[in-house]
């Protein structure tokens, strides 16, 4: 819970995202992380030895709190050059237009890459959205009772 007492605490990572990392390529594997956020998740990725990177188009204003390699820059307008193994999504997708996210997640890794993390929404149009660029491997209840998935997507 947060510190308020309802839904997942906001103190430390996402549990969804440390549960996923068995699921997805190991370290030293380049990983995008969309969003800084606390940075609790940019800490906890770097620590398991990845090699991270995070992007928000605020990141001046918490670039302290996820440390070293943050671009600040919308994820969405940005080409990444197809330079990651992995994109960690813990709530950005939120906020974003869902076809342009998906498009900008598919840029930014290379082929056989993974997308993964936490998403919200309707499951049907995720996986509908997913599809010209993903390969959903895993998608299932995140544990919280809060509609959100857990979610690991192979780019085509």
């Amino acid at each position: 819970m947060n510190q308020s007492g309802v839904g997942p605490r906001t103190d430390r990572p996402s549990p969804v995202v440390l549960r996923l990392l068995p699921h997805v390529l190991p370290p030293p594997a380049k990983v995008l992380v969309i969003g800084v956020g606390s940075g609790h998740e940019a800490h906890a990725l770097d620590a398991r030895g990845y090699d991270v990177t995070v992007v928000d188009d605020s990141a001046a204003s918490g670039a302290n709190n996820a440390g070293g390699g943050v671009l600040a820059a919308p994820f969405v307008a940005s080409d990444f050059g197809a330079r990651f193994d992995l994109v960690c999504e813990h709530g950005a997708l939120d906020l974003m237009d869902r076809d342009a996210w998906a498009l900008a997640a598919s840029r930014a890794l290379r082929s056989g890459g993974q997308l993964f993390g936490s998403v919200g929404g309707n499951t049907s149009a995720l996986l509908h959205t997913l599809a010209p660029h993903f390969e959903v491997t895993r998608c299932q209840p995140g544990g919280f009772g809060d509609g959100r998935l857990e979610l690991v997507a192979v780019r085509r």
